[in-house]
């Protein structure tokens, strides 16, 4: 997939004629995966390439300044976009340049005369232009007067109520972390690289690996996890929090291997959140502490008896 953090002319012969979706796409929840599923289906009966313009930062961020916390890091979300099968992703900085434009303006320069779209699919609730003025109805009529095709779709549900990133935001912050990968299509992912900790999960027998993460949200408790290394995944048990046992302050993210040691100090390493254990908790004492971890590996362990490595990459 080749991505394009700005407008210029080597832009231009990659999307002309193609199949465009439009978003930020935070978490590439069911609802996105629909609206991607249909651009390639789109592009695939036309024989063009498929697309998705996104944005970087979020535009609630730049425009507003809210402090939204995001699903994804930048690169996890490219990654959801090429593994969907895209062919490019427009990937922008909602600018002051770019942010002025009225939604007729958005439509001609950028849709039409910019990157030579032949159909833009967006979800129902898709707004654009200066201050979001415009929605799906003006962008059907821009696209009717512009030469290009519109299509709206309904956004994905859940229990009869619309899946959205904001809604899944707020389970994850909770710690629902099952009724967040059920809106989300896949496990809630954290990655980032292994840096060296205190060895205190050594000394007590379940050693941990301790992650550096760019991920915005990271649930605090103990968690049943799959932890991808060097694209190969296992069965772990993860700990998000400030360990106040031992009187931590600050929110650590380990994870701790079932049955199995490797080293990977300095190793790119991705966990998935499957299902929340416990919250976290300070223990009367050290052994205490202990005995809860083997509580919560043996927990694990039933969990993820009589399913396969197979099972959990699909699982993804």
């Amino acid at each position: 997939m080749k991505v394009f953090h700005h407008l210029s002319r080597r832009v231009r012969p990659e999307t002309t004629g193609s199949v465009l979706a439009i978003g930020i796409f935070d978490g590439f929840h069911r609802g996105h995966q629909k609206i991607i599923k249909k651009v390639k289906a789109e592009a695939s009966s036309k024989g063009a390439a498929a697309g998705v313009l996104s944005f970087s930062p979020h535009p609630e961020k730049v425009l507003n300044g809210r402090p939204i916390k995001m699903i994804q890091t930048l690169e996890q979300r490219l990654r959801s976009f090429e593994r969907a099968g895209l062919d490019f992703c427009l990937l922008f900085d909602l600018d002051n340049g770019l942010s002025r434009l009225s939604g007729e303006e958005f439509a001609r320069q950028i849709i039409k005369d910019s990157l030579g779209i032949q159909q833009v699919v967006v979800g129902r609730n898709f707004r654009f232009g200066h201050q979001r003025q415009c929605g799906v109805d003006d962008l059907k009529k821009f696209g009717h007067l512009f030469g290009f095709k519109v299509t709206v779709l309904e956004p994905a549900r859940s229990g009869g109520r619309p899946i959205s990133s904001s809604l899944i935001r707020k389970l994850l912050e909770s710690g629902r972390i099952e009724e967040a990968n059920k809106l989300l299509g896949h496990p809630y992912e954290i990655s980032g690289r292994v840096v060296s900790g205190d060895k205190l999960g050594q000394r007590l027998g379940f050693p941990t690996i301790n992650l550096e993460t760019e991920n915005e949200i990271t649930p605090a408790g103990v968690f049943i996890t799959l932890t991808e290394i060097n694209r190969k995944i296992f069965p772990s048990v993860s700990n998000i929090g400030i360990r106040p046992t031992v009187g931590g302050t600050v929110r650590q993210v380990e994870s701790h291997l079932l049955d199995i040691a490797l080293k990977v100090y300095q190793q790119k390493v991705s966990l998935f959140l499957l299902k929340k254990i416990r919250e976290e908790k300070k223990f009367d004492s050290i052994q205490t502490l202990k005995e809860a971890m083997a509580r919560d590996v043996n927990l694990a362990r039933k969990f993820f008896r009589g399913r396969s490595g197979r099972f959990c990459l699909e699982d993804r």
